[in-house]
């Protein structure tokens, strides 16, 4: 009786594993024609003269920092950042932003920071996080919490829209 069932199992689970496979399988062929989905808006070209992303990073390397990602770089923006941190360090501070317009290397967003991230941006307008450090806070735990800092391009420079913190070790609150 034990061998009846157990045959009986055995079959039963093939039997189902052939038919789930054969229902999950790819369709023999590809459907004759598939619409093109576009959501509208075209992403712009970048700039003749352009950096590349690869090129930013570069860029940011050449000048002694670590990218820490180059997803906030966009070449045809008039404004796009990298942040990157300095590559000497063993500690990952200082950090700095490095401000891209169209494409072109047009500056850093002030002195390094402890630590800096960036947040969102839109085609002209980057927004950075400067953690906060009391006095006697170690480097490892900020403990005055962030301040986010809006920067624009105006057509020839960039611009702070909201006051940087300072970077005085004594400050009450300061970006270190």
């Amino acid at each position: 009786m034990r061998r009846i069932v157990l045959i009986f199992v055995l079959t039963f689970t093939a039997v189902l594993t052939v038919t789930a496979s054969a229902s999950f399988a790819a369709p023999a062929s590809a459907p004759a024609s598939t619409p093109a989905v576009t959501s509208g808006t075209a992403t712009p070209a970048a700039p003749a003269g352009a950096l590349t992303p690869a090129q930013a990073v570069q860029l940011v390397r050449e000048r002694g920092y670590t990218p820490m990602g180059s997803s906030s770089y966009e070449p045809a923006w008039a404004l796009s950042a990298i942040v990157g941190r300095l590559t000497s360090s063993v500690d990952g501070h200082p950090q700095q932003a490095f401000f891209f317009s169209q494409g072109r290397f047009v500056g850093t967003d002030s002195v390094p920071s402890a630590n800096v991230r960036w947040v969102w941006s839109t085609s002209d307008t980057v927004a950075l996080q400067y953690d906060l450090y009391r006095p006697d806070d170690p480097m490892c735990c900020p403990s005055a919490g962030a301040a986010t800092v809006r920067f624009r391009w105006n057509g020839t420079a960039v611009q702070a829209l909201d006051p940087i913190p300072t970077n005085d070790w004594s400050a009450p609150t300061s970006r270190r």
